[in-house]
């Protein structure tokens, strides 16, 4: 078995593990990468890409049914399905050969296998073909999450499917029950009911995406009905069988028959077969627990993105990586804001938050004010064809501070950022509404909201 020796050896190559590489040889690190698929993880290649790739797809599906808004007269045209995965797969491909030039670039080595640790400084990778060991003076885990099921329940990517399967499949099931209404959910939605699925979205919570602020859920609640997607919340789910179209979802009493379940309630930690109940790393709650510079209970390994908690997001896990990085290189990084970081959701509409809600801030005994401007108001949403939904902002009512932003509408993971830059400096409602923005477009409804939470809104 031959023996390799590395400054850093990362094991793991999503968005948190391809960073950290990259960052490590940008300050000078030898670095050893292992990955038993391709690189750019979970993420690139089954996840976050991918699914932003069909969703587009399914908004050019929506926009030509819509043809005739715009003067455009169609007398027909064919939404295939396969094809649109066909598109995504291509899009995937491209960005993980992406992160194979990167790697190249940066003189990072990359091993191909199964990574285990034998020793908190030695990974033996087990590949294709043969074995091989890494040794180096900092280890940092970066493996990512896996989907959950529903206790009882086995996900076996034919009737009961999981995001990695939905964005493998290329036919498109008749009927589909979606089961669990978080961002993985109503994304999916999004894409099945574009291609005309019959599409049955069901949460055990009292709404859909719970952890948005209500006004959004609300407004989503209302897009998603008007499109014809069924939403069951506040349900619980007895049991998932065959049966019936293909599968059989027992909702306490009512039976729903459909093709396909997508299983959509959420992450795991993948940790299983690395060896940490062998050297003593400390886990969370299935997470393994870090210090703010990633540093896990055990000296010189580290870990970063989803197998280090929540949020399980991959620019989470991309701060993190740098954090890691810099600490193994002896610099005194600033760890990572968790209250700082802004949360996408790609469905149309589209939605995107950061700070708390208006509720959360209420509940922490703030005095409040907020504003709200509607996209109906916007010039520019109105040129586009793009109505629905608003801004929100939350504002401490003595200081400005800004608390929380909500978004929901065309573009909003776009716009949330200059509210993120804005918390970032410690921006005030007075310095927002200071900063000309330019007209027509989407992000003035940024100004405008903030106006509006100051009493001062011109446009509505």
């Amino acid at each position: 078995m031959a023996t390799h020796t590395f400054d850093v050896a990362v094991v793991g190559t999503g968005p948190g593990g391809y960073v950290a590489a990259i960052r490590c040889a940008q300050l000078g690190l030898s670095v050893a990468t292992v990955e038993d698929d391709r690189p750019g993880g979970v993420c690139l290649n089954w996840g976050c890409i991918p699914t932003k790739a069909l969703l587009r797809n399914a908004e050019v599906v929506t926009l030509l049914g819509r043809a005739a808004e715009f003067g455009i007269r169609l007398s027909g045209f064919e939404a295939n399905y396969a094809e649109a995965v066909q598109r995504s797969r291509k899009v995937a491909d491209r960005m993980a050969k992406g992160v194979e030039f990167l790697f190249r670039k940066n003189k990072i080595t990359l091993f191909p296998g199964r990574g285990t640790l034998t020793a908190k400084n030695v990974v033996e990778v087990k590949g294709a073909t043969a074995a091989e060991t890494i040794e180096a003076r900092a280890l940092i885990l970066a493996t990512g999450s896996e989907p959950k099921s529903l206790p009882g329940v086995a996900i076996d990517e034919k009737t009961v499917i999981s995001s990695n399967g939905a964005v493998r499949n290329e036919r498109a099931p008749k009927s589909i029950a979606v089961i669990g209404a978080g961002a993985v959910g109503v994304e999916f939605a999004d894409v099945f009911a574009a291609y005309d699925v019959q599409v049955t979205l069901v949460e055990a919570l009292p709404r859909i995406v719970p952890v948005e602020d209500e006004e959004v859920s609300k407004e989503l609640t209302r897009a998603f009905t008007r499109r014809g997607i069924a939403l069951k919340t506040g349900v619980k789910v007895v049991s998932v069988k065959p049966g019936g179209a293909g599968v059989v979802v027992d909702l306490e009493g009512e039976k729903l028959e459909v093709e396909q379940v997508l299983m959509a309630v959420g992450r795991t930690a993948r940790t299983a077969g690395l060896g940490l109940e062998s050297i003593g790393v400390q886990l969370e709650r299935g997470f393994v627990k870090v210090s703010p510079h990633m540093e896990t209970s055990v000296k010189g390994l580290y870990a970063i993105g989803d197998m280090a908690g929540a949020p399980l997001l991959a620019h989470k896990a991309m701060a993190e990586g740098v954090v890691a990085a810099e600490a193994i290189a002896g610099k005194s990084p600033r760890p990572v804001d968790y209250g700082n970081i802004p949360s996408c959701t790609y469905c149309r509409p589209q939605i995107a938050s950061i700070g708390v809600t208006e509720a959360r801030a209420r509940e922490n005994g703030r005095e409040v004010v907020v504003g709200k401007f509607p996209f109906t108001a916007s010039g520019k949403a109105v040129a586009l064809g793009e109505t629905e939904g608003f801004i929100k902002v939350i504002a401490d009512k003595g200081t400005g501070e800004l608390l929380g932003v909500h978004i929901v509408g065309a573009e909003a993971t776009e716009i949330i950022h200059e509210f993120a830059v804005g918390r970032t400096l410690e921006a005030t409602l007075e310095e927002i509404i200071h900063t000309i923005h330019a007209h027509p477009t989407l992000s003035e409804a940024a100004l405008e909201a903030t106006l509006a939470a100051l009493g001062q809104a011109i446009h509505i």
